[in-house]
C-alpha cells in the first residue's frame, strides 16, 4: 500500500468512526427511551402492526369492490405502514427532526385518506389538517415548527451540546429527550391506531359486511385489546369502523 492509499484508508476511517459512533448512541438512546414508553405502548404498537399485517394477508389476492378512490386509499396505507420502521427508530434514536418530518408527512396520508372516504379530496392539494382526526391538527402546527426548521429554540431540545473552552455550539450527535420521545410515540401510536380503522372501514367497502368473519372479528378483538393497554396507561381512543 502506498503512502497515499495508507492516507486515504486513514482519511475515510473518520467518516466510518462518525457512523459507528451514532450507531453506538443510537443504541444508547434507545434503551433510555424504551424506560419511558411504558410496555403498554410498546405492546399495542406491535398488535396494531399486526392487525395491518393480519388483515393485508387474509385479503391478499381476493378481489373486492374497487374504483380509482379505494386504491388510491388501499396505496396509501401500504405506503403509511411501510416507514413504521423508520418512523420508531427515528424517535427512539433521538433523530426527533427526522421523526417530526416523518410524523406530519403521517398526519397528511391520515388526512387525505378520510378526505377520499368523505368526498372532500382535491387532486394536486395538500390535505386540509382540518378534516384530520379530532385534536391532530394540533399536533401538526406542532410538528411543522419542527420540520420547517422555523423555530430556533427547539434545536437546543434535539441536539447534544458542544463545550470547548468558552466556545458553546452543537454537537453532531443526537442526545436523549425522554419527554419529547414519549410524546412523539404516543402521536405515532395514534396514527397507527388510525391507520388500522381506516383499512377496517376500507375492506368494509371492498368486501361487505365482514363482522361475521372469523379473521375480522380477530382483528377486532385485537384491536379491542389495544384500546384497553391505552387506556391502562390514560390515553382514549374511540374504535369506530362504519364511518
Amino acid at each position: 500500500m502506498t503512502t497515499q492509499d495508507q492516507e486515504i484508508k486513514e482519511f475515510l476511517s473518520k467518516g466510518l468512526s462518525f457512523e459507528e459512533h451514532l450507531l453506538k448512541i443510537g443504541v444508547l438512546i434507545r434503551n433510555q427511551s424504551k424506560e419511558v414508553y411504558s410496555y403498554n405502548l410498546l405492546d399495542a404498537r406491535l398488535t396494531l402492526i399486526s392487525i395491518y399485517f393480519h388483515l393485508i394477508n387474509w385479503k391478499s389476492n381476493i378481489p373486492g369492490i374497487t374504483n380509482q378512490q379505494i386504491s388510491e386509499r388501499l396505496e396509501l396505507i401500504a405506503a403509511f405502514f411501510q416507514r413504521t420502521y423508520l418512523v420508531e427508530t427515528a424517535i427512539s434514536e433521538g433523530q426527533y427532526f427526522k421523526a417530526a418530518a416523518m410524523l406530519k408527512q403521517n398526519i397528511e396520508i391520515v388526512t387525505r385518506i378520510r378526505e377520499l372516504r368523505e368526498g372532500l379530496a382535491k387532486n394536486a392539494k395538500v390535505p386540509n389538517v382540518k378534516n384530520s382526526p379530532k385534536g391532530m391538527n394540533i399536533f401538526y402546527s406542532q410538528l411543522n415548527d419542527i420540520a420547517h426548521i422555523s423555530k430556533p429554540e427547539l434545536y437546543s431540545l434535539f441536539l447534544e451540546k458542544l463545550s470547548i473552552g468558552s466556545f458553546i455550539g452543537a454537537s453532531p450527535f443526537p442526545t436523549t429527550n425522554t419527554e419529547v420521545a414519549r410524546n412523539l410515540y404516543e402521536l405515532h401510536i395514534w396514527l397507527l391506531f388510525e391507520m388500522v380503522r381506516e383499512l377496517m372501514i376500507l375492506f368494509t367497502e371492498m368486501y361487505g359486511d365482514l363482522t361475521n368473519e372469523d379473521e375480522f372479528i380477530k382483528a377486532l378483538n385485537f384491536l379491542d385489546g389495544v384500546i384497553g393497554l391505552l387506556k391502562g396507561i390514560g390515553i382514549k381512543f374511540e374504535k369506530r369502523i362504519n364511518n
